[in-house]
């Protein structure tokens, strides 16, 4: 894309743009027609009256953009931007000229419209250039396009001054009286949570950098430091017949002791079971709370990403609408553990699921079984500490049909 040359005035390109209903886009500053680009600054061969200036091109694109689009065009809003506003007066015959409906409308320089002259700010500007190149021995700086040479406009001052944004400190803003403070709350509530835990942030930041991925761990600090609520979830079968479910599951995880649910509880499971429950467990030097529950309906996503292991009972109804593709990818997104009743052969296919398998010992070998709970959080303990593949998906949910359970035949 070119700069503009001094053949054609960026008025005459905006209308013809315009006509052709061809569009002018707006990048860093310049304009951009299909044949060249130019500076917002530059200045075209239209003044609102005799005694004022040029007018920038940016000021007109400004108006014709707003206007058109039935906005609100008014002196603020064009000052804001930095346009010079073009007022009710001169506006309706410089649209009708840019859209074609005039061929000539007041305000209209013929001489720099037609090339014949150069804005005098141009001008002087030549003038200017050639001097300090006089000076100081150097060719001054511009740009050759077409074999005519152009000045590189430079932003001054006053076009700083223009956009910048007047900005006033906190401590300033509350000292002028009967003046409301906006987001105050907000920034109140800001500065109060970061009063709070300046040392966490501060034994974050004194940690090792972590460069490239990062752990799932790492992923649900950052979760409890927003939300103290927001523990790693833990899914159960909720299945009554299952070695592992809501009902046993937090003194096998908690304290190392696995009984069978009593009779009563089993045949009210859904009466008796609660919707959750907690375990606690020291992982990588810290306390750890989880959250063990057997339903995920209605899971939010944000419960989706805490949810970090999953105990299957083999079935494929349990995961059934669950926001994955294939079992593959669930298993490649979330731990799986799979307790194997004692005397219980474990079905062929969850030899081909992506799970741990822990063997659980005989009711009367209850010294085993905190064995069994310390295997299951060293697994769980290492899936923590390495990357997570995160493969959920919107557009489908697992079936959870019913499947043919094949066991493998019994060794004599």
């Amino acid at each position: 894309m070119t700069t503009l040359g001094r053949s054609a005035d960026p008025l005459v390109l905006l209308r013809e743009s315009t006509v052709a209903k061809k569009k002018v886009h707006w990048s860093d500053d310049h304009l951009e027609f299909e044949s060249c680009r130019i500076h917002r600054n530059t200045k075209c061969g239209f003044r609102l009256s005799p005694k004022d200036p040029l007018i920038d091109i940016g000021s007109v694109w400004y108006m014709l953009h707003e206007v058109s689009a039935d906005r609100s065009y008014t002196k603020d809003s064009a000052k804001k931007r930095g346009f010079k506003y073009i007022g009710v007066a001169s506006r309706g015959d410089l649209c009708d000229y840019l859209v074609g409906q005039k061929s000539y409308c007041n305000g209209l320089i013929s001489d720099v419209i037609e090339g014949r002259k150069r804005p005098q700010e141009d001008a002087a500007d030549g003038e200017t250039r050639s001097k300090l190149a006089k000076t100081s021995g150097k060719a001054p700086d511009r740009a050759t396009v077409g074999g005519t040479a152009v000045p590189v406009q430079e932003i001054s001052s006053a076009d700083v001054i223009a956009r910048v944004r007047p900005v006033k400190d906190l401590d300033v803003l509350v000292r002028c009286p009967g003046r409301t403070v906006p987001n105050a709350d907000l920034i109140l509530r800001i500065a109060q949570d970061e009063w709070k835990h300046w040392h966490r942030r501060a034994e974050h930041k004194g940690g090792d950098q972590l460069v490239g991925k990062i752990p799932l761990i790492v992923e649900i600090e950052e979760e409890l430091r927003r939300n103290q609520d927001n523990v790693p979830i833990i899914l159960v079968p909720c299945n009554k017949n299952s070695p592992v479910n809501l009902l046993n599951a937090a003194e096998l995880l908690t304290d190392g002791v696995y009984k069978k649910p009593d009779e009563e509880r089993v045949r009210f499971f859904e009466s008796t079971r609660p919707e959750f429950v907690e375990v606690l467990r020291n992982i990588n030097g810290r306390m750890w709370k989880f959250q063990v529950r057997d339903s995920a309906k209605n899971f939010t996503k944000a419960q989706w990403l805490r949810t970090v292991c999953v105990v299957t009972d083999g079935s494929d109804w349990q995961f059934k609408g669950w926001p994955f593709e294939t079992i593959v990818d669930l298993f490649s997104t979330v731990k799986g553990i799979y307790f194997q009743a004692p005397g219980v052969p474990t079905p062929l296919h969850v030899h081909q699921w992506a799970v741990d398998q822990l063997p659980l010992s005989p009711a009367q070998m209850d010294h085993r079984f905190a064995q069994v709970r310390d295997a299951f959080f060293m697994r769980l303990e290492d899936f923590l500490k390495s990357y997570r593949l995160k493969k959920f998906v919107n557009h489908t949910t697992l079936e959870g049909g019913k499947r043919i359970v094949l066991k493998p035949k019994p060794v004599l």
